[in-house]
């Protein structure tokens, strides 16, 4: 028998096809978690008898808590306005859009909506559009 060719004995484990595991779930949780914090999200809408699909715009919810939802992020509208501020217009700005949806819960308060408006109107938005739920 030759020398060289002595067997030996493999002492590693291929980490390959667990790697390629990994990558698959991460990928997988990073596609689904914005579908989640979305839907997580409670606010009810009041409703109307006729309501257009609007065009691709930035949605802002607002819940009775005076919390604003932008981005999968909250923002308390009482303390962190400033804050807000500061990212609806990097999201406005780096989405290109003149139009933004306010989804306000039924039950805020009618300050909460209205400080989203000045915000947007001293960001220059157009297109000021209050989401409501249809009639059934």
């Amino acid at each position: 028998m030759n020398p060289r060719l002595k067997k030996q004995v493999i002492s590693e484990i291929n980490i390959t096809p667990f790697t390629d595991v990994i990558l698959v779930l991460l990928i997988i949780f990073m596609m689904v978690t914005p579908l989640i914090l979305q839907s997580a999200i409670q606010v009810q809408l009041p409703e109307a008898k006729a309501s257009e699909e609007p065009p691709r715009t930035i949605v802002v919810a607002i819940n009775k808590q005076g919390e604003a939802f932008l981005e999968d992020s909250k923002y308390s509208l009482k303390f962190d306005l400033g804050i807000f501020k500061h990212k609806l217009s990097a999201a406005i700005k780096k989405q290109g859009v003149s139009s933004v949806i306010i989804n306000g819960d039924r039950n805020v308060p009618y300050d909460y909506v209205i400080k989203v408006m000045d915000t947007l109107s001293q960001l220059e938005v157009r297109h000021i559009l209050l989401g409501v739920q249809s009639e059934k």
